[in-house]
Parts: C-alpha cells; structure tokens; sequence
C-alpha cells in the first residue's frame, strides 16, 4: 500500500488513510485522557499520529497530525484548539521524517516530535498559565504523553512492518 520511494499514495488511498488515522487519533485521544490539574489533558492520542508518519510518511502523517487532535479539541471544548492545531501539525511533519529509517533513528526522531511538541504548547502556557505551571504541563507533556506514546507506537510500527501489509523502504 505504501508507494515506493519518490512516488506518491493515490489521492483516494491517501484521503482514506487521512480519515483513518484521523479517526483513530481523535478516538484515542478522547476515549484516554487524564484531565490535568494545570489545564488540558493528557492521552495516547499522539501514538496513531506517529504510526501514521513511520509507516506512510508526510503525506499522511503531516494531515493526521492536524486533524485527529483537532477533532478531539473541539469535540472536547478544549479552548487552545489552534495551539493545537501547530503542536501536533508540527510533530506529524517531524515524525515523518523518520519513515523507512532503523528502530533506533524511528524511536529518537518520534520522541523528538513529541518534545517540540509539547515545548509548542509550553511556549504559550508560559504566558497564559504562569512559568510553574508551564512547567509541570511540559513534564507531563513529554513524560505522560510523549514518552508513553512512543512506547505504544513503535511495536505497533514494528508489528504492521512484519506482516508485509504495507510495503517500508529501508
């Protein structure tokens, strides 16, 4: 299912796909959240973003990124939906820079996209929650949120990369 390299997903495929991770993201997302006592939540969201982006790269993980959580924001009523909006957009874009790279690379680049991630979100925390708080949402944020994402999604990678389903360049 996924091109070889250089070509790109034909637009039906790639926007079935978009709707699936998107779906899966936002579904994740609402159905694990732990409300946090500074504002927002934390989930498990962000591991369907960075599966999305290992396995199919930009083309997909880039959109997922934007719309699943998105979605979950505004069904949430979370108020910075639009600081979402860029966090996430950036950490799909991120994480796809690592498809058909080693474990290794895969692990190191995904958790990188979920540092800037949540270092998106602290930079307008800072202002809005104070500087102590700010901090104890960016902990969370990498080590609640990111860190466990990651831990779910590489097996997943690595599981869906071993049934051949989908081709990976390596």
């Amino acid at each position: 299912m996924s091109p070889s390299k250089g070509k790109e997903l034909p637009q039906s495929v790639k926007i079935a796909l978009i709707a699936l991770f998107s779906a899966l993201t936002a579904v994740l997302t609402y159905f694990t959240r732990v409300p946090s006592p500074t504002g927002g939540y934390t989930h498990i969201g962000d591991s369907a973003i960075y599966v999305a982006a290992l396995i199919f790269g930009i083309q997909v993980g880039a959109p997922v990124g934007v719309i699943g959580p998105l979605v979950t924001d505004l069904v949430t009523g979370y108020p910075r939906w639009y600081v979402s909006l860029v966090a996430h957009g950036i950490q799909g874009v991120v994480a796809s820079l690592a498809k058909g790279k080693n474990t290794l690379v895969q692990t190191c680049v995904i958790f990188l996209a979920g540092v800037l991630m949540a270092f998106t979100y602290f930079s307008v925390n800072v202002f809005i929650k104070g500087l102590a708080p700010a901090i104890s949402s960016l902990a969370r944020d990498i080590f609640g949120q990111t860190l466990v994402s990651v831990i779910v999604a590489i097996p997943v990678v690595k599981a869906i990369e071993k049934t051949g389903i989908v081709a990976t360049e390596k």
